[in-house]
């Protein structure tokens, strides 16, 4: 044990901005609330941490964190016991394991910045250059939020396919992007064929993904796919719901496919594994449960045949630093990491973390490699907790 014993812990909801109206087949939204976590040791040590920003994930971080006064930021795997020994044991299902991950990251951040060691280092990865980055595109251009039923009559108008181009382009241009996540609002499967043609027509040489949130039933998923087969994507990701309609599908296919909604948890890798379902499973770190359950998945799901890339959505800085660790660690992430903190109009750590060339380079230094700045959260902060030990 290390002697140091956690004494105070602080936990803030946040809302960010967006730059843009983001729309999917699940969202319309422009902002992204997240949960921000920090852990203070009895000598001044502090660790940052991030998870979703949910009331509920926001409640739960509050009492995991209040679980931790007095012990040991080393005992990692401690906490991931003390908070689920196995899958059944978390009772608060993805806002569970997204508190957990939060709360321990932080944890990992602390160890490595009592230890000097980043937390790429930790995991027992090997230094590497910057990281590429997914540019996430929404289904649609819009000034402000609407609903659902005026977004569905945009879809019959073929003139909003221009708009998305052009923003792609922009985007291509200020940051040096080579891979683009279109995010269907699973509404019209011609609309989807148009846009993704003109994508792929006006950035020839770009990694393209499609992405309907798995909007589509599995004869329109296929449907669909077997029309956009000539385009090169680099994947269908969720492209319909669940293992069966994926694997269904799948087999219909040369272009591979990817999902982060039908398999987010080690039990649900045996079937997978019996019936492939997908080609690559984007993980999330939220999802999963924190660092330690995500080096069980990757070790797992590459010894059952799969790839493994990293999903995100609108982290802050910290979260996004923790994304680029984990490519760091893992030697069989080469896909581009999913980001959207270009996309937020405020961040919250002290140095920003720059796109150049359509990549990000890992924050230097112990930890994580980032920390919290007070100025930057002025205004964005909804809820704010303290505990004490």
């Amino acid at each position: 044990m290390s002697g140091r014993r956690i004494v105070r812990g602080r936990i803030w909801r946040v809302r960010l901005p967006l730059r843009m109206v983001y729309v999917s087949s699940m969202y319309v939204m422009r902002e992204s609330a997240r949960t921000l976590i920090l852990l203070e040791t009895n000598d001044g040590l502090e660790g940052v941490g991030e998870a979703h920003g949910t009331e509920e994930v926001f409640r739960l971080s509050e009492a995991l964190v209040g679980g931790l006064m007095g012990s040991d930021p080393v005992d990692r795997r401690g906490f991931q016991q003390r908070f689920a020994r196995s899958i059944f044991d978390n009772r608060w299902g993805r806002s569970g394991w997204s508190a957990a991950a939060g709360v321990e990251m932080a944890l990992w951040d602390l160890v490595g910045r009592r230890t000097g060691v980043p937390v790429w280092g930790l995991l027992g990865g090997q230094a590497r250059g910057p990281v590429d980055l997914v540019c996430p595109v929404p289904a649609v251009i819009v000034d402000q939020p609407v609903t659902r039923r005026e977004l569905t009559a945009l879809f019959a108008d073929r003139g909003q396919v221009g708009p998305v181009v052009a923003y792609a382009r922009e985007q291509a241009g200020r940051f040096g992007f080579r891979c683009f996540k279109y995010k269907s609002a699973a509404v019209s499967a011609d609309f989807d064929v148009a846009v993704m043609t003109a994508l792929r027509a006006a950035l020839p040489d770009a990694h393209l993904r499609f992405d309907p949130n798995a909007g589509y039933p599995p004869a329109q998923a296929i449907a669909l796919c077997r029309r956009l087969e000539p385009l090169g994507l680099e994947f269908y990701e969720d492209p319909t719901d669940d293992q069966e309609g994926l694997a269904r599908l799948r087999a219909e296919m040369t272009t591979p496919v990817a999902t982060n909604m039908a398999v987010i948890q080690v039990d649900q890798l045996a079937a997978a594994r019996r019936r492939p379902p997908v080609d690559v499973i984007l993980a999330d770190l939220y999802l999963w449960g924190g660092f330690l359950r995500f080096r069980t998945m990757i070790d797992a799901a590459t010894a059952s045949g799969f790839e493994v890339a990293i999903h995100s959505l609108f982290e802050t800085g910290v979260g996004t630093a923790a994304n680029l660790h984990l490519a760091a660690a893992f030697g069989g992430i080469v896909r581009a990491n999913d980001s959207g903190l270009h996309v937020l109009g405020q961040d919250v750590v002290g140095t920003p973390l720059e796109i150049v060339g359509g990549a990000m380079a890992i924050p230097p230094g112990p930890g994580l490699g980032v920390s919290l700045e007070p100025a930057a959260m002025k205004g964005l902060v909804v809820e704010e907790r303290e505990v004490r030990a």
